[in-house]
């Protein structure tokens, strides 16, 4: 954007450009069950969660899978969902045996997520 104030709302730290973010829902199978309105890039991914109206449609015991640092536990757990999200290695040397068996899981199913993600994007 030529805007100063705009090129600074759409700036991601993360990606180290202008960017525009948004908010897929995609079920066990693969399917795109919810595509949020597309936000400036500096937004947090918890802002997108309480903006886009994807909370509002979970239920109670629902489960969603994120990556380690879509922080949204808060949102869910008010909502009665759980969140899936792959183990934090945070002060250990590594993993326990539990720990890597439920990253492996979480990483099979990740790998749905991550192509229907690209064929949005495509």
């Amino acid at each position: 954007p030529n805007s100063k104030i705009r090129n600074s709302e759409m700036y991601s730290n993360y990606k180290s450009n202008t960017t525009m973010k948004g908010l897929l829902g995609i079920t066990p199978n693969g399917m795109m069950s919810f595509v949020s309105s597309l936000y400036t890039g500096s937004i947090s991914d918890k802002e997108i969660t309480k903006q886009s109206g994807f909370k509002n449609l979970l239920e109670v015991g629902d489960e969603v899978m994120v990556d380690k640092g879509f922080i949204i536990q808060d949102l869910l757990t008010a909502k009665g969902a759980k969140v899936a999200i792959p183990p934090f290695l945070k002060q250990m040397d590594q993993l326990t045996k539990t720990q890597v068996k439920e990253t492996q899981q979480i990483a099979r199913l990740r790998i749905h997520d991550e192509r229907a993600i690209r064929r949005c994007k495509e």
